[in-house]
């Protein structure tokens, strides 16, 4: 027993740095990208996307942070509505990773079919709407979603056992037949659509390689170049993807107390590469990078 609290505590605070590193990674992203914006008062289609993704995954790790707390220190059922509420950022965080993807996989991608020239030519005009569509989708879904879930937690609990267990069993229900298949319905549609834009930019990568390698190219050619960084960050996006994805699936099927070791082990998997990303980003973005050796080299103009 004092083994497993004591997991509890070691795995409670990693959550709770993960939960730092990422809100700090992310704020310094959205104020590098917001000052651009509020200077130029427009941003490329591609930091549009990515503005739009780190403002949703710092509500989503805040939301998180919230709910998680109050199940543990106050009533699990609020809880649970507050997770409800932690719905709509991490249906936008989906959505608009997998927006980035189709976004770098058309600009990129050397196909010569008539639908990706289409495409390529359209797709920085589209960004604006499908980012709208993309977060009006995800709160139609996420008021049904809370909705549902306040219905059947309105059950009146007095205190008698009876009520208690039928309580319980009423939120498994609604876990297991409503916000399970929702889940998946959310999360494997934009996962497929990524996994999909990730296939067709290494297979156009391995195509432009067939090319150099027939023509005898340069191997330093700066559209390979930029095809290999973007599939790296990609590649990352993937890995964090599904470390993300297989948890939430897992434990939705089969639900973990707030209380047990096991349910803060999985919100530190869960947000470890969420928590990692952002730095990666910084690290790996030439215009993220000099504002960051600008800020750690002269403070007060940053």
């Amino acid at each position: 027993h004092k083994y497993s609290h004591f997991l509890l505590i070691v795995f409670f605070m990693i959550f709770l740095l993960e939960s730092v590193v990422e809100i700090i990674g992310n704020g310094f992203i959205i104020v590098v990208l917001g000052r651009e914006w509020m200077r130029c008062w427009t941003l490329t289609p591609g930091d549009m996307i990515l503005a739009n993704l780190d403002i949703s995954r710092f509500f989503l790790q805040w939301t998180a942070i919230i709910s998680d707390f109050c199940s543990y220190f106050f009533s699990p059922s609020k809880g649970v509505l507050l997770g409800m509420m932690w719905n709509l950022p991490n249906v936008t965080t989906f959505w608009f990773t997998t927006l980035l993807a189709v976004f770098y996989c058309v600009k990129l991608s050397s196909f010569n079919h008539s639908i990706f020239f289409w495409l390529k030519w359209r797709i920085s005009r589209f960004v604006p709407w499908l980012l709208l569509w993309s977060l009006v989708l995800s709160i139609l879904i996420s008021i049904l979603s809370f909705v549902k879930g306040y219905h059947v937690l309105q059950f009146p609990v007095i205190g008698n056992y009876s009520e208690k267990t039928i309580l319980n069993a009423n939120i498994r229900a609604f876990q297991i037949h409503f916000f399970l298949p929702l889940q998946l319905f959310i999360l494997l549609i934009p996962f497929f659509v990524f996994l999909v834009s990730i296939i067709l930019l290494t297979s156009s990568l391995c195509q432009h390689l067939g090319n150099m390698e027939h023509h005898s190219a340069d191997p330093q050619d700066p559209r390979m170049q930029v095809h290999i960084i973007t599939l790296k960050s990609l590649f990352f996006f993937l890995i964090l993807f599904t470390s993300y994805l297989l948890p939430l699936i897992i434990t939705t099927t089969a639900p973990i107390s707030v209380c047990s070791s096991w349910f803060w082990i999985r919100e530190v998997v869960t947000y470890a590469g969420i928590s990692i990303h952002p730095a990666f980003l910084i690290l790996n973005t030439s215009k993220l990078r000099r504002a960051l050796k600008k800020m750690l080299h002269d403070p007060e103009s940053a």
